[in-house]
């Protein structure tokens, strides 16, 4: 009884000095920094303002174009003046075109073939304000063998409104292709569709679903030279 009694006593004695003070609490030891504040928000992106309309009557003049020239480059420019606005995005989405074009340097004027691809990508591919379409651009050459040797008679196939026969060598090559060198494009502020190429590209709806092609060329000694095409849907 006596050992027990004397426990007692120390117990009683020792828990005072163990225990804090009567109405205080002992705070935790802070263990981790205040959290840094969020970062700003990005600023969207705005859609830069639509680009001229192609200016035609310059281009005309200084190619010293008549008014109703109807071949050559004169010829698309006489054609362009005129088109309404193309709609680029085809059903397929992904439409390949051919036709006639003028290269033009300087009082220099050479013939080629054209072939263009209208592209659809999702529009979150592109940036504000552009088309959800990726515009290429290309040329049929001698090296390309049948698909040049019969490319004059497709074009002018295309140009009486009649449809290439079968197994025709240019369309089938045009369907097969698959080297593009393609460019976001955007709406000018009349509605014509501009490929960010070279100096500009613009494409318009020409009569009887042709499509009119005016490519600015990146060097110039003449603010006409660059490349003038009427081009046909081989694919749609």
């Amino acid at each position: 009884m006596r050992c027990s009694a004397l426990a007692l006593l120390i117990t009683a004695l020792l828990l005072p000095a163990c225990t804090s003070p009567a109405g205080t609490t002992v705070a935790p030891p802070d263990s981790a920094a205040p959290a840094p504040p969020p970062p700003p928000p990005t600023p969207e992106a705005t859609a830069m303002p639509a680009p001229d309309d192609l200016d035609v009557a310059s281009l005309q003049k200084a190619m010293k174009c008549a008014s109703d020239a109807r071949s050559g480059a004169c010829g698309i420019l006489t054609k362009y003046a005129t088109c309404t606005p193309w709609n680029a995005v085809s059903p397929s989405g992904d439409a390949r075109y051919v036709g006639r074009g003028f290269a033009v340097e300087g009082a220099k004027s050479t013939e080629t073939v054209v072939v263009v691809r209208a592209r659809r990508v999702p529009l979150n591919e592109v940036g504000p304000g552009q088309l959800g379409v990726k515009i290429g651009l290309g040329e049929i050459t001698k090296e390309d063998g049948s698909a040049f040797g019969q490319s004059g008679q497709t074009i002018r196939s295309f140009e009486r409104s009649d449809a290439p026969g079968k197994a025709n060598a240019t369309i089938e090559y045009l369907k097969q292709r698959t080297t593009w060198t393609e460019a976001f494009a955007n709406k000018t502020v009349g509605g014509q569709v501009y490929a960010i190429m070279r100096a500009g590209t613009f494409l318009c709806q020409g009569a009887r679903q042709s499509v009119l092609l005016v490519q600015k060329a990146g060097n110039r000694s003449s603010s006409a030279d660059g490349l003038y095409a009427e081009l046909w849907a081989a694919t749609w």
